[in-house]
Order: C-alpha cells, then sequence, then structure tokens
C-alpha cells in the first residue's frame, strides 16, 4: 500500500479548509469580499482575501543552492480588483526583476512584473524590503487567459502561482516561493 504524498495530503487539508471558509462558494465570492472590509491606517481597504509566500532556491528552475530567502504577504484591497503586496529578501544581491508567475511543474511563465531592472536598475545588496506596492488586472500579461483578478485568486487557489526573483546570476530565478492562502487560525 503506497503512504499519501505529504505535499498533496497538505494541499488537501488546505483546499478543505479554503472551501469551508469560502462557504463553497466560488473564487468570484472571494473578490467580492473586498467589499465587506475594514479601513487599515494608510486608508485602502482590505479583505479577508490574505496569501502569502516563502522563497527559498528549492522552487527555482532548475533549483538554486543559496543563502538567499524571502516571504512575500498579499491582500486583496478596495473593489477586489486590486492586489496589495510586499516582498522582503534577506541575504540577495543584483536583483533584476520580480515576477508573479504560473507553474503547474516545470517552467514558469510570468503573469505580473513586481519589479523591472530596466525602469529601476540592478539592485544592491538587500536585507529587507524588496518591493511592495499594488497591482491590479491592467498589469497582467494576458499569457495564459488570465484577465481578471479572479483568475490570478483560482491560480493561488490550485497551488499554481508564485513568486519569482530573478538576479544578474540567476536570471531564471535565484529565490522562488507558492503564493499560498492565508488559512484563519
Amino acid at each position: 500500500m503506497n503512504r499519501p504524498n505529504f505535499v498533496v495530503l497538505t494541499y488537501l487539508i488546505a483546499a478543505l479548509s479554503i472551501a469551508s471558509v469560502t462557504m463553497l462558494l466560488p473564487v468570484e465570492n472571494v473578490i467580492a469580499q473586498a467589499n465587506t472590509t475594514d479601513t487599515n491606517t494608510t486608508g485602502a481597504q482590505e479583505s479577508g482575501a490574505q496569501f502569502s509566500t516563502n522563497l527559498t532556491g528549492e522552487l527555482a528552475f532548475p533549483p538554486v543552492v543559496t543563502n538567499a530567502t524571502g516571504t512575500g504577504e498579499f491582500t486583496v484591497v478596495g473593489d477586489g480588483n486590486t492586489m496589495k503586496y510586499t516582498i522582503d529578501a534577506k541575504n540577495i544581491d543584483k536583483v533584476t526583476d520580480v515576477f508573479v508567475a504560473a507553474s503547474s511543474g516545470g517552467r514558469y511563465v510570468d503573469l505580473v512584473q513586481l519589479r523591472s531592472a530596466v525602469n529601476e536598475g540592478v539592485s544592491g545588496p538587500i536585507s529587507g524590503t524588496l518591493v511592495e506596492g499594488n497591482f491590479t488586472s491592467a498589469d497582467f500579461t494576458g499569457r495564459l487567459n488570465v484577465d481578471q483578478m479572479s483568475d490570478l485568486l483560482k491560480l493561488i487557489i490550485d497551488g499554481n502561482a508564485y513568486i519569482r526573483v530573478q538576479t544578474t546570476d540567476e536570471p531564471l530565478g535565484k529565490i522562488v516561493g507558492k503564493i499560498t492562502p492565508n488559512l484563519p487560525s
């Protein structure tokens, strides 16, 4: 008898938890929750739809041995068509680009560019905030028919959305992390 794969089991538990939290409602209703939100100190409205990632070299393609790490926090804000993000990194240098990407195994397809070396230059050493801001569906590349925030949320819930941080020495990605829903405690 085969033992269940830990990753698959964890994903199933997370998916069931998400389903119970959203009361088995479609992804569009996760966005709709943004309309019933509290106002934070900056005046932006935040919804209950929050996501995070841990960045390492393990999910890079090909995998990278590195001391660089990072984290990311994401929140659907306003009317549900805007995603607020903060990406922090440690022990990383010469960052060129940061992308929200999709993958169902293997290569990554970039969906949103959060940092551009063309516009911002190559970074110096970073141990802190790498990038932060907001993006909307207008910032999507249109690849994989991801045109609406609900399309990205479906990718996240399905376990196919990632953050990819590129550097001059690792142009395909130095650190990468899967974006996952924050489950209520």
